[in-house]
């Protein structure tokens, strides 16, 4: 934990920025989450792709590289939901590559490991998988995916 709030003294003022309103939009997503159905809050999600407000949010991003935003929102998901952030971080990925690539998909994945199982949302795009790593999804079953 150290060494991410270390990483935040290296952001720019821009990159500051974002990462605030990142933290602002995962609440955002639990809040919403708590009353939406996963299926429903991605099509409200998808209904609302081409709204010219919606692409201004979060404002500075069009200053930043896709690296350096899904940097911000793995920061920013560590803040605001610690550990189980995997769903959030899709989320906030979703949000921002949907707008501008059409076949993003979130996937939801199963592992049993020791005797307890654990779950994994995670996103591809044209079947790559972007924000974590092929080798860390591949150690779960893929259950579901949802089209953004």
């Amino acid at each position: 934990m150290l060494r991410k709030l270390r990483r935040l003294t290296d952001l720019s003022l821009t990159e500051h920025i974002l990462f605030i309103q990142f933290i602002a939009l995962s609440y955002g997503l639990r809040i919403a989450l708590s009353s939406l159905s996963l299926p429903r809050f991605m099509s409200l999600l998808s209904s609302m792709r081409g709204h010219f407000l919606l692409d201004w949010i979060p404002v500075f991003h069009l200053r930043c590289e896709t690296h350096r935003l899904l940097h911000l929102i793995d920061l920013a998901t560590t803040v605001s939901h610690g550990s189980g952030r995997c769903l959030p971080r899709s989320l906030l990925t979703i949000w921002l590559l949907s707008r501008h690539h059409s076949s993003i998909t979130l996937c939801l994945g199963i592992s049993k490991n020791r005797g307890s199982l654990q779950g994994h949302a995670w996103v591809e795009q044209d079947g790559v998988v972007v924000g974590d790593t092929r080798s860390f999804t591949d150690h779960y079953t893929l259950v579901h995916r949802l089209p953004a």
